[in-house]
């Protein structure tokens, strides 16, 4: 065997090594859960036969159909929304010229340094004190901008030719226009990582979601899942097909935005 065969038989084996290590907990997951409970229980890896109970099981025990629809609902509040502001913060930075872009943009980056966790008391006394406790609009108030996707856009922008966005606004476009119609159609793969960054992190909230929120139907799934964890701890499949419920709706995301995934990371390390 030649030295190149040997390379790239040691390349393939290092390869099947990340892959199993990353799949074998998502085979574990979606295994469990299809098992019967007595299978889990005696350790097995492969099922003698499957069964949708625990599935039933998990969304009977706690309100997670209505969570989900709760989830769905701030995910894409959320989402919607720090894109629409990420958007228009971002073409202000970029095209038109203004004193103090600069200073603007740092203290947006500023915003990046600061954990979340340091702003939950403010927030928490800014949402209570308007009357949004357990509310679906108190649990994204604080959220319906991020730093982050402003970030994102902003690069994307800067590297379009300038000279379109200027024959934009010579053919009598106007800056919302421009910016519709001309900039954001340009910088779509861009635009779709901004958006799944922001759809995962809106449906993987768990902290505020918990503190600001009071009844179980106001809460999100993953608090759920949570309380899921502590109300069947002696049965581990119904708590494994809650996570693959929890779990669905983020692969299906990235199964469908994967090629404007890895498109927009590859023009980003290309500009």
């Amino acid at each position: 065997m030649t030295r190149h065969q040997l390379s790239s038989l040691a390349r393939w084996l290092w390869l099947t090594a990340i892959v199993a290590a990353v799949a074998f907990p998502v085979y574990v997951t979606v295994v469990t859960a299809l098992m019967p409970q007595a299978d889990v229980g005696a350790g097995r890896l492969i099922p003698h036969r499957l069964t949708l109970a625990n599935f039933e099981k998990a969304l009977d025990s706690a309100p997670l159909t209505r969570q989900y629809l709760v989830s769905v609902s701030v995910t894409a509040l959320q989402s919607a929304a720090q894109l629409g502001t990420a958007a228009l913060a971002a073409y202000a930075l970029v095209f038109p010229r203004w004193r103090g872009r600069s200073l603007v943009f740092a203290l947006v980056l500023a915003t990046l340094a600061f954990p979340g966790e340091s702003l939950v008391i403010p927030n928490y006394e800014t949402v209570d004190g308007l009357g949004l406790r357990d509310t679906l609009l108190g649990v994204t108030l604080p959220y319906l901008t991020a730093g982050y996707a402003v970030f994102l856009l902003r690069q994307a922008f800067l590297a379009l030719p300038r000279e379109v966005w200027e024959a934009a606004r010579l053919d009598g476009c106007g800056e919302l226009r421009a910016l519709l119609h001309v900039v954001l159609p340009m910088v779509r793969p861009q635009l779709v990582t901004a958006a799944m960054w922001c759809a995962l992190s809106a449906w993987n909230g768990y902290f505020w979601p918990l503190l600001i929120t009071d009844s179980p139907q106001r809460r999100t799934v993953q608090v759920g899942l949570a309380q899921l964890v502590v109300d069947q701890a002696a049965s581990p499949a119904v708590i494994y097909a809650g996570t693959l419920v929890v779990l669905l709706p983020t692969l299906l995301l990235v199964l469908f935005g994967q090629r404007f995934l890895v498109r927009g990371l590859a023009s980003r390390v290309t500009t």
